[in-house]
C-alpha cells in the first residue's frame, strides 16, 4: 500500500524555448526521475499551464448524472453499510486484501465523498480460521480530505490485520497465513455541511505543518478577495485566460504522483518574488476537481518545505514506531487500535455454522460498469 520515500522534490529545469517539470524521489540517496510527473511547455507560459492536461492520479474522479443519480439514491436510503465480496472459487486471500486497500475501498470512498464535507469511516473483515468464523471491525476514523483516503485506509488496514494477526496467534497458535478472508465491511457516514462550498480543511500531511501558527515574517500587502475569487475563476483552466496584472499573488495548486502517490504543491501563478510580503494561496478542490476556495498560506517556505523521513516517531501509549508523520497522526486518531472489536459468529461446518451467516434481503448492488468490484449496498433496515 501506500508509502511515501524517504525523500522527494520537483524541479524545473528551464532553456531557451521550453520549461520542464519534473519529480524526483531519493531512495537511500539515490535520485529516480519519476515517470508519471513530467510536464514540458513553452519557457515564457505561465506555470499554470503544465497542469491543463493530465489530473492529479486516481484521486480526482469523473461522475456521470447516472453516477450522480445513484448516490443520491445512496442518500435518500441511508445506505451506510457497503460489503465486498471475493467471487473466486479458489482462497486468494492476499490478492483479496491487496485489491481491496489499494483499489476497491479508496474508490467507493472517492465516489462517497463527493458533495460531503466528511466521511466517517468503519472497516470490517469476516476471518475464517481454523473453523471458526470471526468478525473484526476497527472503531470510526473521519476522513476531513479526500486526498487522505488513500492514508487512511492504508492506515486501517493495517492496523486491523495487525490486530487479527495478534488474536488468532494469541488464541488459535497459527498465523495471520491460516486465516481465510473473502468478504469485508465498509460503514460509511456521509457529513454534509451546510454549505458545502465554505472553506475546506487541508490535506493532512498540510495540515501538520501548522501553517498560519506563529507570528508573521513581514505584513503582507492587502488583496481585495472577491477580486481575486473572480479573476480566478475567469482564468483557472483556460489556455489563454488572463489575469489581472494588478493582483500581485502568487498561487499553488496540489498534485499527486500517479506512482508514488505522493502529494505535493507546485506553483500555479506567480506574481511576487518576495515571498514574505506577496499574499499566497493553496487552490483547493473537491474530488472531481471542481473549484471549492483559496486557502491562504502564511508560512509560505514552511508550508512548502518536504518533510524528510530522517527520524522514528515514537507513539507513548503503545510503542509503535513509525517514519512518517501522516501514518503517527492517524495512528493516534484512532486511539492505537485500543476500540477495534471482534466477534466470534460460528463454526464454519458443524450445528452453529449456520450462527455465523448473514442473510440481507434488501440489497443495492453498485454497478460493475461503475465499481469494477463486487460491491453490495445495504438498505436501511437491514
Amino acid at each position: 500500500m501506500p508509502r511515501r520515500p524517504s525523500y522527494s522534490r520537483f524541479i524545473f529545469e528551464t532553456t531557451e524555448t521550453t520549461r520542464t517539470f519534473r519529480h524526483q524521489r531519493y531512495i537511500n540517496d539515490f535520485c529516480v526521475d519519476c515517470d508519471t510527473c513530467v510536464s514540458v511547455v513553452h519557457a515564457h507560459e505561465p506555470y499554470s499551464h503544465h497542469w491543463l492536461t493530465g489530473s492529479m492520479g486516481a484521486n480526482v474522479i469523473s461522475l456521470s448524472l447516472e453516477e450522480k443519480l445513484l448516490l443520491k439514491r445512496i442518500e435518500r436510503e441511508r445506505v451506510e453499510t457497503f460489503l465486498l465480496c471475493d467471487e473466486s472459487a479458489v482462497c486468494r486471500t492476499n490478492d483479496f486484501l491487496l485489491e481491496a486497500g489499494m483499489d476497491a475501498v479508496p474508490q467507493l470512498l472517492r465516489f462517497l465523498n463527493y458533495e460531503a464535507s466528511r466521511l466517517e469511516v468503519i472497516v470490517g473483515f469476516y476471518v475464517n480460521v481454523i473453523r471458526q468464523r470471526m468478525y473484526f471491525e476497527s472503531s470510526a476514523i473521519y476522513i476531513d480530505h479526500y486526498l487522505d483516503i488513500e492514508e487512511t485506509v492504508d492506515m486501517l488496514f493495517s492496523m486491523l490485520l495487525e490486530k487479527i494477526s495478534n488474536y488468532v496467534y494469541l488464541h488459535h497458535r497459527v498465523p495471520l497465513e491460516a486465516c481465510v478472508i473473502k468478504r469485508m465491511k465498509l460503514i460509511v457516514k456521509r457529513h454534509s455541511s451546510e454549505n458545502f462550498n465554505s472553506k475546506a480543511d487541508l490535506p493532512l500531511q498540510y495540515r501538520l505543518k501548522h501553517d498560519g501558527s506563529g507570528p508573521s515574517l513581514a505584513k503582507k500587502k492587502s488583496i481585495d478577495h472577491t477580486f481575486l475569487l473572480d479573476s480566478f475563476l475567469n482564468y483557472h483552466g483556460q489556455r489563454f485566460g488572463n489575469f489581472p496584472a494588478s493582483l500581485q499573488v502568487n498561487l499553488y495548486c496540489f498534485r499527486t504522483c500517479a506512482s508514488s502517490k505522493e502529494l505535493y504543491a507546485v506553483p500555479y501563478l506567480l506574481r511576487g518574488q518576495d515571498t514574505n510580503k506577496t499574499p499566497t494561496y493553496i487552490i483547493q478542490t473537491d474530488v472531481t476537481g471542481e473549484f471549492r476556495g483559496l486557502h491562504e498560506i502564511r508560512n509560505v517556505r514552511k508550508f512548502l518545505k518536504t518533510d524528510l523521513q530522517d527520524r522514528i516517531i515514537e507513539c507513548r501509549q503503545c510503542k509503535a514506531h513509525f517514519a512518517d508523520r501522516v501514518q503517527f497522526a492517524l495512528h493516534r486518531k484512532i486511539d492505537c487500535g485500543r476500540s477495534f472489536m471482534a466477534w466470534q459468529l460460528g463454526d464454519v461446518d458443524g450445528p452453529t455454522k449456520s450462527a455465523g451467516i448473514e442473510l440481507h434481503e434488501n440489497c443495492l448492488p453498485m454497478p460493475k460498469k461503475y465499481f469494477k468490484y463486487a460491491w453490495f449496498g445495504l438498505i436501511n433496515g437491514n
